[in-house]
Formats: C-alpha cells, sequence, structure tokens
C-alpha cells in the first residue's frame, strides 16, 4: 500500500512538470486529479480509525490515551 508521504510526492512532480501540447495537458490533469483522489481516499481511512479509549488516573490527575501508535499524556500544570 502507498503511504501518503509517497503520493504528495509523487502529486508536487506531476504538477511541477509542465505540458507541451494539448493532449500532455489533459492526461496531466487527469493524473493530478487521481492523485488528489488518492490521497482524499488515504486522509478518510486515517482520520476514521476510532482512536482508544483514554485511561483516566484519577490519582495524579491525568489523561493517557493513545493515537496512531502514539501515547499522549494531559496533566495538568501547577
Amino acid at each position: 500500500m502507498r503511504t501518503r508521504a509517497d503520493v504528495l510526492a509523487e502529486l508536487v512532480e506531476a504538477q511541477m512538470k509542465k505540458p507541451n501540447s494539448w493532449s500532455s495537458s489533459m492526461a496531466r490533469t487527469g493524473r493530478i486529479s487521481q492523485l488528489k483522489s488518492e490521497l482524499n481516499a488515504l486522509d478518510a481511512e486515517l482520520y476514521t480509525q476510532v482512536p482508544e479509549e483514554p485511561t483516566i488516573v484519577k490519582e495524579k490527575r491525568k489523561v493517557e490515551f493513545v493515537i496512531n501508535g502514539y501515547k499522549v499524556t494531559v496533566e495538568p500544570q501547577f
């Protein structure tokens, strides 16, 4: 499966390449549209993942949860 970075790199490359004829312009426009659709699909998949329920530690007054494999801890500053 292609990563978001791969699609973004190819999209930038396609946008930078200037067409030299009408047909290459149409092909370029179609490719850019396809890459943007693929990027939107990857973003939708990434943001529709359900995060785990947060763990609340009451004695230390902090909240811990995991988002996309990263552990996030929120605690008040006194």
